[in-house]
């Protein structure tokens, strides 16, 4: 016990150094361009970092980073609970997963704003949420950087998807009346300048719709609590919920200052639990989640914001 403290100890005063220090390699704030950040954790490959200024906090990552090799086969199939084992990929599957009434959820949201129209899909995955808006009369069109993904949309349910970037798409000016953002916005290594070209691309009485981490959730409270206790020894709770697939993470305050610098304002937001088809790991860790997921809706301090906005008008 003396010799975990000692080790406590000096680890919590390394972390201290380590987050005061001015020199390590310095990453912009994409959302305020301030270079000035503190350290919150460190990670192997990368730290997880806040800006001084704007408050989001950030990846920093100690390698190259390209997206379109983390989506590959291996990501969906690993992930095979949330993708492929619902009612839309497998009609023998009588279950429909939390994905599945995510997404129905979603679409009542838009057509209470919006009845029909042209819907984009920005990371449309495998197409599930855009078959889903087909089959209610929508006119779909997807873009993901995951070839595997974007084909299996194309050859399963016939939808019109690229595969690239949104900006590579050359959509023409206002061609959208509702483009979504399925735990996607998180993803954006410039996050301004993708949502400068959704803008650009959505019509002047459009919508977006779009969901996100937050945060200021219950989890990432307890998960950070943890490692300041252990003085960064235990980061596993960090490490599951700041990893190398999200590279920017959102409080509402954080989010409403990337909106408004994008020229979107918020038209409804409200706080959504974890679907429990995207929490990997054993049935223990699964079963802490629920639990934690609970907790989250009593306090409501839940871990994700759904958000339908517009574009801002500009006198």
């Amino acid at each position: 016990m003396k010799d975990f403290y000692i080790k406590s100890k000096h680890n919590f005063t390394n972390f201290r150094k380590q987050k005061n220090r001015k020199d390590f390699p310095v990453k912009k704030c994409k959302i305020c361009n301030s270079t000035e950040r503190k350290l919150r954790y460190s990670i192997g490959d990368y730290n997880v970092v806040e800006c001084n200024k704007c408050g989001v906090i950030f990846l920093d990552l100690h390698k190259d980073y390209d997206i379109s090799k983390l989506y590959s086969s291996d990501y969906y199939l690993e992930r095979k609970e949330y993708y492929l084992k619902n009612c839309i990929v497998d009609p023998s599957c009588r279950i429909e997963n939390p994905n599945i009434l995510d997404f129905k959820e979603g679409l009542n949201l838009i057509e209470s704003f919006k009845k029909t129209g042209r819907l984009l899909d920005v990371g449309c995955g495998m197409g599930i949420f855009l078959y889903m808006s087909k089959e209610r009369g929508w006119e779909v069109f997807g873009v993901d950087v995951s070839d595997y993904a974007a084909n299996f949309a194309k050859e399963r349910f016939g939808i019109d998807c690229f595969v690239g970037r949104l900006k590579k798409a050359n959509f023409p000016d206002n061609y959208f009346d509702v483009i979504t953002l399925w735990d996607v916005i998180e993803h954006f290594e410039n996050p301004i300048e993708e949502l400068e070209e959704i803008r650009r691309i959505l019509s002047d009485e459009g919508i977006i719709l779009f969901d996100t981490p937050n945060v200021e959730s219950l989890m990432r409270q307890i998960a950070h609590w943890i490692y300041m206790l252990t003085g960064g020894i235990f980061k596993y709770p960090v490490k599951k919920l700041y990893h190398q697939y999200h590279l920017y993470y959102y409080s509402i305050k954080t989010l409403k200052t990337l909106l408004n610098k994008s020229g979107f304002e918020i038209v409804k937001m409200k706080n959504k639990t974890i679907p429990l088809t995207k929490a990997k790991g054993n049935r223990l860790e699964k079963a802490i989640v629920k639990g934690l997921s609970m907790l989250e809706k009593i306090t409501k301090r839940e871990y994700e914001l759904l958000v339908i906005a517009k574009k801002k008008r500009i006198s």
